[in-house]
């Protein structure tokens, strides 16, 4: 049994790089790419690979948590609040994109720097978690 926790918090953890290093590349193609509608197709591709990344962070914690016996501990509920707002931030980038693409009520630009926001916005919650567990355990 330990020995599948252990596994299971490394392909956590694992998964974990691999989702910030994604979301440094979309910061990256946002920053870089001038034309909507080239943005939109570069976009596409890795948001799989994104949304992938956080589900299975989701679920590796949510088995994690479940091999504790649910133990509701300062560090676990501030990830599990962390999952909720990540998911909020990310509703809402969607939403921003569909309102540019569809319905243009958002200029490219003004999009542009909201996704870059509600990026460095879930890179900083993902690194203050990391820091208050590595503090607390």
């Amino acid at each position: 049994m330990e020995k599948m926790y252990a596994m299971s918090l490394d392909i956590h953890l694992y998964s974990i790089m691999a989702l910030m290093g994604i979301m440094l590349f979309m910061m990256a193609l946002h920053k870089s790419k001038r034309d909507l509608g080239t943005l939109v197709k570069a976009i596409q591709g890795v948001m799989i690979l994104h949304l992938s990344f956080l589900a299975f962070v989701i679920l590796t914690g949510a088995i994690m948590m479940a091999a504790q016996h649910l133990s509701l501990t300062p560090a676990n509920l501030l990830m599990t609040a962390s999952a909720i707002i990540v998911l909020t931030l990310e509703i809402k980038r969607n939403k921003a994109l569909v309102k540019t693409i569809k319905f243009m009520q958002m200029q490219p630009d003004t999009y542009k720097r909201l996704a870059f926001r509600y990026y460095l916005a879930e890179l900083m919650l993902f690194f203050g978690v990391w820091a208050f567990t590595v503090m607390a355990g």
